[in-house]
């Protein structure tokens, strides 16, 4: 593909006027962020209601459940839900991670118990959400890489969220294998 000179340089002229639009961010734009943290606080309520349906659905004895060798346990689908958005959250925002400690304990969630796992899942999304409470507006509008591109931090939390999506759909496709029908879909 060629480019002209003129087309280079308007693409160049036009990224020069919208830098300094990226490094502050504005009052409107500020409210627009608090208006996020609202609706995002909605749609994760609605979504942890969501996976513990899911999660309830499966009976203990069958946690470890895999369709093939290669494939996470329906336990391992939820804690790596828990795992992975903690551990970008945290190396995003530069905060602790509030399961550094447990995962260095040997077998920590093999070895919990069905409640004891719904326990940590309650845990992790009021975490998660109030993460999202207290980061100011400032941080939330930072850009930060994700999937081969740059998004604001408060796109990365709905990014994350689709993350979970996924792995509950999952989880619904093991229900089926061991012949569980699954809870019908529970929108925002």
């Amino acid at each position: 593909m060629k480019i002209s000179r003129k087309n280079a340089l308007k693409s160049l002229f036009g990224a020069m006027i919208s830098l300094p639009a990226l490094g502050k961010v504005k009052d409107k734009d500020k409210k627009d962020l608090l208006g996020f943290k609202e609706e995002f606080s909605v749609a994760w309520k609605s979504s942890l209601d969501y996976t513990l349906k899911i999660f309830n659905q499966m009976p203990e004895d069958k946690f470890e459940y895999k369709y093939t060798p290669e494939s996470f346990t329906y336990r391992t689908q939820f804690v790596h839900c828990i795992t992975f958005t903690t551990a970008q959250i945290c190396g995003r925002l530069n905060l602790p991670n509030p399961y550094d400690e447990k995962e260095k304990q040997n077998g920590y969630w093999k070895n919990l118990s069905k409640a004891q796992l719904e326990t940590e899942l309650k845990d992790f999304y009021a975490w998660v959400e109030k993460t999202v409470l207290e980061t100011k507006p400032d941080k939330l509008a930072q850009l930060e890489g994700y999937a081969g591109d740059k998004i604001p931090v408060w796109r990365l939390f709905y990014a994350l969220e689709n993350h979970i999506i996924h792995h509950r759909g999952q989880a619904i496709c093991y229900l089926r294998l061991n012949g569980i029908t699954p809870i019908g879909y529970i929108g925002w």
